[in-house]
């Protein structure tokens, strides 16, 4: 297998559990517009979770450090190939596990296999990382983030045996998802992004860069008070949650100046023009929605709307703004290409898939906030916004097969 092995096979694995885990989204929906009485729905949203998480989105955004941050000498070295490969397993056998019988011995055992590993492909890359290079902060910030959520998957399971599933087992929870989103996923994309512009000599202001990257970290830690707002009312905690939150738009507002830089100078073509604006505005909305989340009377309604304000979001993040961007880094690193009218299409329906499931999912919870009620078929439109993306998807990457690739 490490005679085999490349970042490039890497991310094209990464890719196609993409696709595997929007199947299983696919799945679930179609068990809510059409129910089977048999269907696991827990064990399959275990499995469409985590392979996006860890098989999508945490295998190519560490991919693209290794790509972009390491020296091609030192990322080549057997120990990344040793850790990639035992990655790669460990979570082709989650495909079956999650799905089969969830968190049971054997999933949990590769998860904490998986976590193992990542310690040991993260502290080599921080060894490895080169600090001169643009964005490198972010990157190095990113993974500290990393390291900081990965602690609650290890307190999660004293918490289990101790006290089951109470407030603090789902605050841990939140915990986890909190710095792997908001830490680790945040600054290493806009490290990737800062990093990439830089190679295409992009120039923009080392100051905005540099006020981002101070208010994103101020914000980092108390923001994650805003997923804990639910199981108390000690106003400490609403008064940190603003705070972080708060300073998550000043990081914002100096962005969009960074942005007004940036966009002017891109030589790009208007579709990877488009998965760049589609990633920001996402990402804006997201500080958006944080910052209205601080609020008590938010936090009721987010409450009460679960199923379609807070999966909303982390739809929004997850697709709108995660997925979106890994694909345009992609495109732009030349492992993917958009040349044929077939991989145009393709992006073109995830894009529209994921917006009109967005606009679905936030219209339905302000329908029922207004007292309209359930929109008509609701259930089945959003599987058929799935079958969109799932469609884009399989789209994209066939055509990439038609597609002259260059070499790394």
């Amino acid at each position: 297998m490490l005679k085999f092995f490349n970042l490039k096979l890497i991310f094209k694995y990464s890719f196609i559990l993409f696709i595997v885990s929007a199947l299983y989204g696919l799945f679930i929906r179609f068990n809510y517009a059409f129910p089977q009485v048999s269907f696991n729905y827990q064990s399959f949203l275990q499995g469409h979770s985590h392979v996006a998480f860890l098989g999508w989105g945490y295998l190519a955004t560490i991919g693209l450090i290794l790509h972009f941050f390491v020296p091609k000498e030192l990322r080549n070295n057997n120990k990344y190939k040793i850790l990639f490969s035992i990655l790669v397993i460990s979570i082709l056998l989650m495909l079956i596990s999650f799905p089969l019988s969830g968190y049971n011995l054997f999933s949990i055992a590769l998860l904490s296999t998986f976590g193992i590993v990542s310690y040991f492909l993260t502290f080599g890359i921080l060894k490895d990382l080169d600090n001169n290079k643009a964005g490198s902060n972010f990157i190095k910030y990113g993974l500290y983030y990393y390291l900081l959520s990965s602690l609650a998957t290890w307190f999660l399971a004293y918490v289990i045996v101790t006290q089951g599933k109470t407030d603090l087992y789902y605050n841990t929870v939140y915990f986890y998802l909190h710095f792997l989103y908001n830490g680790f996923f945040v600054f290493s994309l806009l490290g990737l992004l800062f990093n990439i512009f830089s190679q295409q000599r992009i120039k923009n202001s080392l100051n905005l860069e540099q006020k981002v990257f101070i208010f994103l970290n101020i914000a980092c830690i108390p923001t994650y008070f805003l997923s804990v707002l639910w199981s108390t009312e000690i106003r400490f905690y609403y008064v940190a949650a603003f705070f972080g939150a708060f300073s998550q738009l000043v990081a914002l507002f100096y962005f969009i100046k960074l942005y007004n830089q940036f966009y002017k100078q891109l030589k790009w073509n208007w579709l990877t023009k488009l998965l760049l604006q589609f990633a920001l505005i996402s990402f804006f909305i997201k500080i958006v929605l944080q910052f209205l989340s601080s609020f008590p009377y938010f936090v009721k309604l987010t409450l009460a709307l679960k199923p379609y304000f807070i999966i909303g979001y982390l739809h929004l993040f997850t697709l709108g703004f995660m997925s979106v961007l890994l694909l345009l880094f992609l495109v732009q690193s030349t492992i993917f290409k958009i040349e044929s009218k077939v991989s145009k299409s393709g992006v073109l329906l995830i894009l529209l898939g994921i917006f009109f499931t967005e606009f679905l999912m936030f219209g339905q919870g302000f329908s029922l906030l207004i007292k309209v009620g359930m929109l008509p078929y609701y259930n089945i439109v959003l599987f058929v916004c799935s079958v969109v993306i799932v469609s884009g998807l399989l789209f994209f990457f066939g055509s990439q097969f038609k597609e002259k690739q260059l070499d790394k």
